[in-house]
């Protein structure tokens, strides 16, 4: 079983490096924006498609989000608007 103590110094060592969760929590965020899961709930339930514009959004969103995320060194700026669609 691997333990670890935690003490101050690890508080030392700073923010830990930006990882592929980071960027799908943005995503989510982003996606949380949109009322996105409201309208897809509302899709499956009624048998209604979703607006065109919400649908090509959540593709832009997921395909950016899978760019970053297979990225060597995510950027530190990943929670940018110059990364995601307006």
């Amino acid at each position: 079983m691997g333990l670890r103590l935690v003490s101050n110094r690890d508080a030392e060592y700073g923010k830990a490096p930006v990882g592929i969760r980071d960027v799908e929590a943005e995503a989510r965020r982003r996606l949380s924006g949109l009322d996105y899961e409201h309208h897809r709930t509302r899709a499956l339930a009624t048998g209604i498609d979703m607006p065109r514009e919400i649908h090509i959004k959540h593709l832009q969103i997921m395909a950016i989000a899978l760019a970053l995320s297979r990225l060597e060194s995510i950027p530190e700026d990943y929670c940018s608007d110059i990364y995601w669609p307006m």
